[in-house]
């Protein structure tokens, strides 16, 4: 009796569960491949066909920072075995084909190079990216366990497919394009490319990608399509913003003058009034320092004459100002 419950003790401290046979340990997940040491062995299992006889180190040493940073990433952080469904682990094969072999969609591809030299490198680039998406996709087959997934990861690999869905896709015209999927070459002829290469098997590549250069195209011109559509978006907005905000400023400025129109209308009415009531103010201030100065009052004569330089210097109407 003590030695089955020491038994089961110990089962509990070692984290194992008491059915071993519904859950037991796995213990081949310790011999997981990093995402790197899968691809040296892709490489080694298609006669370096990937890399060209270089490590993946001497194989990036020539693109840009920008690419060898996301590459460096990639291989430090993606985790095959965790990735939730086999669609996004496809997607991110060929974005780390793109990154590590260069784009099919590339516009400088149109300048630098003629039909037959495109058609050459689509091919090569389709055979690397079908190896790579092969080999990764029969890896995760062998250390996939959906029981170690969590919930919320299967619901947002779940969101992640819809969002790059081909529905999604459609439903952004006419802001982006649909990108058309590349030709697949048949296991058989990658092969032949792999063993013997390109040149050896042409005529047979040209049947098979007859029109890759026409779906390259396509999607050269949907890449290029989104960034233009969008900044012909920002320039209408802000062409829009700036007319409405000079629209603004002119109703601004036509309130402002109406204002003054009838602050000066007003003035103008009220003006003669304001004279009329200065002109008698000074009148009457010229009588009283009269009197206070000779101490008697004026003339009728003086008075006039008063009366009238007032009104004169004042621009009134003769007579206006008189009591």
């Amino acid at each position: 009796m003590l030695k089955r419950t020491l038994c089961f003790l110990l089962t509990l401290s070692l984290g194992l569960p008491v059915k071993a046979q519904g859950a037991a340990m796995r213990c081949e997940s310790v011999f997981i491949p990093s995402l790197k040491e899968v691809l040296e062995t892709l490489d080694r299992e298609n006669s370096q066909y990937l890399f060209n006889g270089k490590s993946i180190q001497e194989h990036t040493s020539t693109l840009s920072w920008s690419r060898k940073r996301k590459i460096r990433k990639i291989l430090n952080q993606l985790e095959i075995e965790n990735i939730p469904s086999q669609a996004t682990l496809e997607r991110q094969a060929v974005e780390l084909g793109t990154l590590l072999f260069g784009a099919k969609d590339a516009p400088s591809r149109w300048i630098k190079k003629n039909g037959q030299e495109r058609m050459e490198e689509s091919a090569v680039l389709i055979v690397k990216e079908q190896i790579l998406k092969e080999g990764l996709v029969k890896t995760w087959g062998q250390t996939h366990d959906p029981a170690t997934l969590s919930t919320l990861s299967k619901v947002m690999d779940r969101v992640w497919r819809f969002q790059h869905s081909r529905l999604m896709e459609f439903a952004g015209i006419p802001y982006w394009l649909p990108k058309m999927p590349n030709k697949a070459i048949s296991k058989e002829l990658m092969f032949k490319v792999i063993r013997d290469g390109y040149t050896t098997h042409q005529k047979e590549v040209a049947v098979a990608l007859r029109s890759q250069n026409y779906r390259d195209a396509y999607n050269t011109f949907a890449k290029i399509y989104k960034p233009v559509v969008f900044a012909l978006i920002f320039i209408f907005i802000i062409e829009r913003s700036y007319d409405q905000h000079q629209d603004e400023i002119n109703k601004t400025v036509d309130t402002m003058i109406k204002d003054l129109q009838q602050q000066r209308e007003s003035l103008d009415e009220v003006m003669p009034q304001v004279k009329l009531e200065e002109g008698k103010n000074a009148f009457r201030q010229a009588l009283e320092g009269f009197k206070m100065k000779w101490g008697e009052e004026p003339t009728s004569a003086e008075r006039a004459l008063m009366q009238t330089r007032i009104e004169s210097a004042l621009g009134l109407p003769q007579g206006s100002i008189g009591e």
